[in-house]
C-alpha cells in the first residue's frame, strides 16, 4: 500500500501547485476558490483509482467497460468513451472516488439507471471519469415492512419485483427500466402520485456523499434536514446519494393496462383526456398515462392510454370516458404492479436515440387540441423523411391532491408547485430515431416545436409555470420554474455543502441550481 499512499501524497502536492483559477465561492462568509477541471488530470485520477481498486476500475477494450458505457444506457445518443470507469462497492468507495477526482481536478459523470437521454448528463468523454452506481446494490425491507432501503444500482422494476411477495410496493416510476436515483432526485411522477405526491415525497432518508467526501444520512429531523429537503427535487448539485430509504405502501395487486383506440376517434379520445385531467382527481386511486404516438414517415398517429387503479375492486365510473371508446386492443386487468411494469418495458427498448422536452398548462380543453395539432402537424411536415422516427406526446394529469397529499406525506419540497392553479397537464414530447446523422435535425425540431407550444399556452393564459425535471430537455429552465424563495434556499444549501463547487464544476451534466 506504500505505493498507493505515495501517489496520493503526490496528488495533493500536484493540486497545490497546479493553477486552477475559478470563480470565487462564499461559504459561511469566507471567500474560497471554486475548483475547475485541469486538462489531462483524468490520467492521474484513473491511475490512482486503478492502483487502489483494480477490480473496480475499467478501461476501454474490456467487456466491463463496454457494459458500463453502452449496455446500461437507454439512449444510444449518450454512449461515450470516458478515460476510465470506476464502479464503487459502497459509500466509502464513492467517498474515495470523489476525493480522488477533487484532488486531481478531474471532470466526472455519475450514472445510475442511465435513462436520462441528454448527452453529457450521465456520461462523459475521454477527458473525464465515469462513476457508475452499478454495484451500490442495497435492497432490504425493514423489520416492520414500513420502509425499504434501495441502492442507486436498481431500476424500479427491481424494487417492485422485490416487494411484490410481501404484497407491498413503493411510490416510484411508471417505466420499469427508469433508475431509482434519477427519478427521485428530480421529484418523480408515480401511478400513486394523486394519493402520495411526488415519489421524492415518500423518501424518509438519504445516505449521501458530500463534496468533501463525508458520508452522511439526511433526514427531515436531523442535522442534515436542509440537505434532505434539497434532495427531494433539487437534482445533482448537492451530494451523491448512495442509498434511499423509502416508505412502502400495501399492494396485493392493482387494475392496470394499456388500451389503444381508433385514430378516427381522436376528438372523443382528447375529450376523455381532458375530462380525466379536469375531474379524475375525484378518485385519488386512479391514474392514466394518455400517449399519442406519431409515425411521420407514414402520416399515422396511434392513440393509447395506460389506466391504473389502486384497488382490488375495478372502479365502475372513473374511466368511463375511455371505456366508452372503441378499442383496437385493451390489456387492462387486475395484476401485480411488478408484472405489468416488467411486461411493458419492451415498449421503450434500449439503443434508440432519444430527446425529451417538457411544458405545462392548467387543464384546458382547447389547449389540449392545440398542443396535439401543433405537434403532429409539425412532425408530419418536417420529420417525414427520417426513417424509423416516432414522435410522441403525453399529457400527464396533475391534480390538487397530487400536490397537497405530497406535502402532507413528506413536508415541503423544492418544487413548490402551486396547488391553487391545479389541475395541470405536464406534457412531454419524446422523439425517437435511429441514425446519428439525423441528430441535428431532430433536436432542432424538438426545441423549436416546444417553444411554439409554450408560446401557444402562454397566449391562452393557462401556462402552468413548473417544468418537471425528469422530462426536461437540455437548456430548459427547470429551476427558474421553482418559486424564487425555494431557488434561493437551494442555492444557499448548495453553497453550504459544496463551497468549492465540486458537484457544479467537476460533476458534469444535469440542471445546476447555480446556473438558474
Amino acid at each position: 500500500m506504500g505505493r498507493v499512499f505515495g501517489l496520493a501524497a503526490w496528488l495533493l502536492a500536484y493540486v497545490a501547485v497546479v493553477p486552477h483559477h475559478g470563480v470565487s465561492a462564499e461559504a459561511n462568509g469566507v471567500q474560497t476558490e471554486a475548483v475547475t477541471a485541469v486538462a489531462g488530470s483524468q490520467k492521474a485520477a484513473c491511475k490512482l483509482l486503478s492502483l487502489t481498486h483494480p477490480d473496480h476500475t475499467f478501461f476501454e477494450g474490456s467487456d466491463s467497460y463496454k457494459y458500463e458505457t453502452q449496455t446500461q444506457y437507454w439512449s444510444s445518443a449518450v454512449y461515450d468513451s470516458p478515460a476510465c470507469v470506476f464502479v464503487p462497492q459502497d459509500a466509502k468507495q464513492v467517498s474515495f472516488a470523489v476525493s480522488t477526482l477533487t484532488l486531481t481536478l478531474t471532470k466526472f459523470a455519475v450514472r445510475s439507471g442511465g435513462h436520462m437521454p441528454v448527452p453529457g448528463y450521465n456520461s462523459i468523454g475521454s477527458s473525464g471519469v465515469l462513476l457508475s452506481n452499478s454495484n451500490l446494490s442495497t435492497l432490504a425491507l425493514s423489520k416492520d415492512h414500513a420502509t425499504v432501503s434501495v441502492g442507486p444500482a436498481y431500476r424500479w422494476r427491481d424494487v417492485y419485483s422485490y416487494l411484490q411477495p410481501y404484497n407491498l410496493t413503493a411510490v416510484g416510476g411508471r417505466v420499469g427500466h427508469v433508475g431509482v436515483a434519477g427519478l427521485l432526485l428530480g421529484g418523480g411522477i408515480s401511478f400513486h402520485s394523486s394519493q402520495y405526491g411526488f415519489a421524492a415525497d415518500n423518501v424518509v432518508a438519504y445516505e449521501a456523499v458530500l463534496a468533501n467526501g463525508q458520508v452522511v444520512v439526511a433526514k427531515p429531523d436531523n442535522a442534515y434536514s436542509d440537505l434532505y429537503w434539497a434532495l427531494k427535487g433539487g437534482g445533482n448539485s448537492f451530494a451523491i446519494v448512495t442509498r434511499f430509504e423509502l416508505r412502502t405502501v400495501p399492494s396485493p395487486g392493482v387494475w392496470i393496462g394499456i388500451a389503444q383506440y381508433n385514430e378516427t376517434d381522436k376528438d372523443k379520445y382528447l375529450d376523455a383526456v381532458y375530462n380525466f385531467g379536469k375531474y379524475g382527481s375525484a378518485d385519488s386511486k386512479a391514474a392514466i398515462i394518455p400517449t399519442m404516438v406519431g409515425y411521420p414517415q407514414f402520416g399515422m398517429i396511434a392513440y393509447a392510454a395506460s389506466r391504473f387503479y389502486d384497488s382490488v375492486t375495478n372502479p365502475p365510473t372513473v374511466f368511463e370516458n375511455f371505456t366508452a371508446l372503441k378499442t383496437v386492443a385493451d390489456q387492462y386487468a387486475f395484476q401485480p404492479l411488478a408484472t405489468y411494469i416488467s411486461a411493458v418495458d419492451a415498449l421503450q427498448p434500449n439503443g434508440l436515440r432519444q430527446d425529451f422536452r417538457v411544458a405545462s398548462f392548467m387543464v384546458n380543453r382547447e389547449v389540449v387540441s392545440t398542443v396535439h395539432d401543433m405537434f403532429f402537424t409539425a412532425a408530419n411536415s418536417e420529420l417525414a423523411s427520417i426513417t424509423g422516427l416516432t414522435a410522441s406526446i403525453t399529457f400527464q394529469p396533475v391534480s390538487k391532491g397530487f400536490i397537497k397529499n405530497g406535502r402532507s406525506r413528506g413536508g415541503p419540497n423544492p418544487q413548490g408547485v402551486d396547488s391553487c392553479k391545479a389541475p395541470y397537464f405536464w406534457i412531454v414530447q419524446n422523439l425517437s430515431w435511429q441514425s446519428e446523422g439525423d441528430d441535428a435535425k431532430v433536436r432542432s425540431f424538438a426545441k423549436a416545436t416546444i417553444a411554439k407550444i409554450e408560446g401557444a399556452i402562454k397566449a391562452r393564459g393557462v401556462a402552468g409555470g413548473y417544468l418537471y425535471m425528469n422530462d426536461a430537455g437540455d437548456g430548459q429552465p427547470v429551476f427558474q420554474s421553482y418559486p424564487a424563495q425555494n431557488l434561493k434556499r437551494l442555492k444557499d444549501i448548495r453553497t453550504k455543502y459544496d463551497p468549492l463547487r465540486i458537484y457544479t464544476n467537476l460533476l458534469s451534466g444535469g440542471w445546476k441550481v447555480l446556473d438558474a
